[in-house]
């Protein structure tokens, strides 16, 4: 009997030892080092930005200048992989249409010091990157495109606290909660998972800024459901557009969605 008390402390220890280690890294699958792949290979110029998360972590970022005069500055906050060469196709046609783009990899990611990611850091991240630029830019408009993680981040850090200056807000295949897609991905893994910083609890606080969301039907990593869910608990001004057959992120590919990204930021200058 007390070797199958043992035995099922064991288990039961290993099962709590893999559903910690899951909660802290399921989120997260930064690629570390220099990016190869640059703005200046899309014909961009770009500076090199270091700035200081809120417990001192170091961050690297692009400042990508609009190629003509600029009507704002969009700050991007990019998803759960990669570094910053991943994700330069997804928003690199905004400096060509009048906006400069400030790109930034979080804590771990690319250049950035490798500190561990939490829900937290990365929110801390995001909200220094938005201070970064607003003391950057002074009076400018800023505007936030969002994408998949990225998004949470950015919900939880405007509503924490960096609303100021902010025009509009676009968010691109974000998950509703970080239990409810843990639950998805691997049954039952919520348990582990807090929600603390999740989107839905603050999504409601970004009105009166103008939320708009983009998601594809196709996305099998965050289904399309998720914005559903957040757009039915946003506040006015919102915009939601289901993109037909379009996988994860893949919507920003397309003309005819950056046209859409464009009237909305342009709308609200």
């Amino acid at each position: 009997m007390k070797l199958f008390a043992v035995a099922v402390f064991g288990i039961l220890l290993i099962f709590i030892i893999f559903g910690v280690s899951f909660g802290q890294n399921f989120f997260y699958y930064p690629e570390i080092g220099k990016s190869h792949y640059t703005p200046n290979d899309i014909g961009l110029d770009y500076e090199d930005v270091y700035f200081e998360s809120l417990d001192g972590t170091k961050l690297h970022g692009w400042f990508i200048s609009s190629t003509e005069k600029a009507k704002g500055t969009v700050i991007h906050i990019h998803g759960n992989a990669g570094k910053l060469e991943n994700h330069l196709n997804f928003v690199g046609w905004l400096p060509k249409n009048g906006y400069n783009l400030f790109m930034f990899d979080y804590r771990g990611f690319g250049l950035s010091e490798d500190k561990r990611q939490t829900p937290k850091a990365l929110m801390d991240d995001t909200k220094t990157a938005i201070g970064y630029i607003r003391g950057r830019m002074g009076r400018d408009k800023l505007f936030i495109l969002a994408q998949s993680l990225g998004g949470n981040n950015a919900i939880a850090a405007i509503a924490s606290g960096q609303r100021r200056g902010i025009k509009a807000v676009l968010i691109d295949s974000t998950f509703v909660s970080y239990k409810e897609i843990a639950d998805e991905t691997f049954a039952y893994s919520g348990i582990f998972v807090s929600d603390k910083y999740s989107a839905k609890n603050f999504i409601a606080d970004i009105s009166p800024i103008p939320l708009l969301f983009i998601h594809g039907t196709s996305d099998n990593i965050v289904p399309y459901k998720h914005s559903e869910k957040l757009y039915a608990l946003a506040k006015h001004p919102k915009k939601l557009i289901i993109v037909p057959h379009a996988q994860h992120l893949s919507a920003l590919q397309s003309e005819i969605y950056q046209n859409e990204v464009l009237r909305f930021f342009d709308e609200n200058l």
